[in-house]
């Protein structure tokens, strides 16, 4: 960890790091054989993973009409049949392009916006630190989903990053 910024950009993209991680993590250790089957159709762990990256991605849009959720992949996470859902490489492409555009629009806001009143996604909060905090909250939710899920299996499951002292 660096030394403390009072930007809270800053703070974000800080914590953001952690939720990467074990996004990577996860797509890094779920055995191959276990990425895209699952009793439960809503915990097949590249749907997971898929939807909580694409959630990101969806939130750090200015005007939520003109997001097509599914464009990345061309599918619905909800109902895409297992073999279309993206690989293991493909989600890991998405993770990175996804993380280079949230951060860099994060960093592009300063102090007084985040405090700004949220029209666009108004069930996120009142505020457009309200809309990030909300983003990062619902990512790490699947997050959770998704360990519950490897659990189940007997699988390890996505360690939650922390930051070390």
């Amino acid at each position: 960890m660096s030394e403390a910024s009072t930007k809270i950009s800053d703070s974000i993209i800080e914590n953001l790091a952690l939720t990467w991680q074990m996004y990577s993590d996860a797509i890094n250790t779920i055995p191959d054989e276990e990425w895209g089957t699952g009793e439960i159709d809503y915990l097949v762990p590249a749907r997971q993973i898929l939807h909580g990256i694409e959630t990101l991605d969806f939130y750090s849009v200015m005007i939520p009409d003109v997001f097509t959720h599914g464009y990345r992949f061309n599918l619905d996470w909800q109902t895409a049949s297992i073999d279309q859902l993206p690989s293991k490489e493909q989600l890991m492409k998405y993770l990175d392009e996804v993380k280079e555009k949230l951060e860099n629009w994060i960093l592009g806001i300063d102090d007084d916006l985040f405090h700004s009143p949220e029209r666009l996604y108004p069930w996120t909060g009142s505020t457009l630190l309200g809309r990030v905090l909300y983003s990062l909250e619902h990512s790490r939710h699947h997050l959770g989903e998704l360990n519950g899920e490897l659990r189940r299996r007997g699988l390890p499951r996505v360690k939650w990053s922390y930051f070390k002292q």
